[in-house]
């Protein structure tokens, strides 16, 4: 199970990697159209777009599960162990919560994208909007990842 863990966050972080390559790419080849033709494709912004949203929906759950997403913890940091595991718990399952509540809803929105399309790329917004449900999947398993680390030997012993 580990080992399918780690293959699913190596391929998120490769995924990472792709959108921010590609959106340095685009936004580069916007840059330098815009000095240098006449008329620079319009496509460009619509995939820099894109590329970012993607990049934050497969980055949060990595940057959750590393520890790395910005967090207040000066409270939980002064907290003895014990309940600083807690503390973490309680957020992780408050996490878990949110996402199932908005799994609905995103899938909704999903939905709608399958009847359109983007105006530059013509792409169906569908696997555009897919971003949305990707984004609290890929956060609650990364929180149920930390709430399972938190009961571990080595976590006890913190």
């Amino acid at each position: 199970m580990l080992s399918l863990l780690g293959r699913f966050h190596a391929a998120l972080r490769a995924a990472v990697g792709a959108c921010f390559t590609v959106l340095l790419a685009a936004v580069l080849l916007q840059v330098v159209s815009r000095l240098a033709l006449p008329n620079p494709p319009v496509w460009t912004e619509e995939l820099s777009r894109f590329c970012l949203i993607f990049a934050a929906a497969l980055g949060g759950g990595l940057a959750l599960r590393s520890g790395e997403l910005v967090g207040v913890d000066v409270v939980t940091a002064a907290l003895p162990p014990p309940l600083r595991r807690a503390v973490d718990a309680i957020g992780c399952l408050a996490i878990i919560g949110f996402c199932a509540l908005l799994l609905a809803p995103a899938w909704e929105f999903v939905d709608i994208g399958s009847l359109q399309s983007s105006p530059a790329l013509g792409w169906n917004m569908f696997w555009v909007h897919m971003a949305m449900l990707i984004a609290p999947a890929t956060l609650a398993l990364a929180a149920f990842e930390r709430l399972v680390g938190l009961f571990t030997p080595q976590a006890r012993r913190g």
